[in-house]
C-alpha cells in the first residue's frame, strides 16, 4: 500500500490559499495602485480571513513584492525564451516584440504593474524593496535586449549603433504603444489597433535598424517581414513554429 507524506494535503491547501491571495492582490494592485488597497479588501476578494494573509505574509509590503515577483517571473520566462535562442539578432528582435505582446495580453494587469509602475504602496519609495527588485530586474532585461543588439552589429547584420541606447528605446517605445491600450478614454486602443500600430512601428524601427543585405526595397526582406507580421500582425501566441 503507497504511504501518504504527512503535510502534503496540509501544502496543497495553503499554496492554493497562497495562490488566491496572490491574485485577488494582483487584481487590487493593478486596478486602483497598492497605494488604495488594504488586506481587508483583498482578504474579502480571496474570501479569507485578515488573520489568513497575515499567515502568508508580513504585510502589505510584502504582498506587493510576492506580487511583484510574479509579475517579473512572467516576463522572464517570454522574453529570456526568446533571448537564449539560437536564432539570429534580426528574428530575435522580432521576436521579442512579440513576446513582449504576448506577455501584455494574456497579463495584463502584471504588465501595467512591472512595466507601467502603476502606483506604489504607502511607504514605498524609489529605494524601497519593491522599487529595486523592479528596476534591477527590468534593467537585466534591458541589458539582455542590448545584448542581441550588440550580437547584431558585431555580425554584421544591425548597423552601428549604441546597444544599450537602442534597447532602452526599444523598451520604452513598447510601452508607450501598449499604454495606449489602457487608456481609460477614446483613445483606448482595441487589441486590433494595438497590433497594426505595433506592426508598423516595429516595421519603421526594424528598416533603420537592419543592415543593407536584410533589408528589401521597401523596408524588411520579405522573410523579416512575413514573420513580422506572423506574429505581431495576427492573433498568434507570440511563438513562431
Amino acid at each position: 500500500m503507497t504511504s501518504v507524506q504527512p503535510g502534503t494535503r496540509q501544502d496543497r491547501r495553503k499554496a492554493r490559499t497562497r495562490g488566491a491571495i496572490l491574485a485577488a492582490a494582483e487584481e487590487f494592485f493593478a486596478a486602483a495602485g497598492p497605494e488604495a488597497a488594504t488586506i481587508a479588501s483583498i482578504a474579502d476578494a480571496a474570501d479569507v480571513a485578515v488573520a489568513t494573509v497575515y499567515k502568508h505574509f508580513a504585510g502589505k509590503d510584502d504582498l506587493y513584492l510576492a506580487v511583484a515577483e510574479r509579475a517579473l517571473e512572467h516576463n522572464e520566462r517570454h522574453m529570456f525564451a526568446v533571448y537564449g535562442s539560437g536564432l539570429p539578432p534580426a528574428e530575435k528582435l522580432i521576436d521579442a516584440a512579440a513576446a513582449y505582446l504576448s506577455f501584455y495580453l494574456e497579463s495584463p494587469r502584471l504588465f501595467r504593474l512591472i512595466a507601467l509602475r502603476q502606483g506604489t504602496p504607502t511607504d514605498e519609495s524609489s529605494a524601497g524593496p519593491v522599487a529595486v527588485m523592479l528596476s534591477e530586474r527590468v534593467d537585466r532585461m534591458t541589458q539582455a535586449l542590448a545584448g542581441v543588439i550588440e550580437q547584431g552589429v558585431a555580425d554584421g547584420s544591425l548597423r552601428a549603433v549604441l546597444p544599450l541606447d537602442t534597447a532602452r528605446f526599444l523598451w520604452g517605445a513598447m510601452n508607450g504603444a501598449i499604454a495606449l491600450a489602457q487608456r481609460p478614454d477614446r483613445l483606448r486602443l482595441t487589441e486590433a489597433e494595438l497590433r497594426s500600430a505595433l506592426l508598423q512601428g516595429t516595421e519603421i524601427l526594424l528598416a533603420g535598424l537592419l543592415a543593407e543585405p536584410l533589408r528589401g526595397p521597401d523596408g524588411l526582406a520579405p522573410r523579416l517581414r512575413d514573420r513580422l507580421h506572423a506574429l505581431i500582425g495576427s492573433n498568434h501566441s507570440g511563438r513562431p513554429e
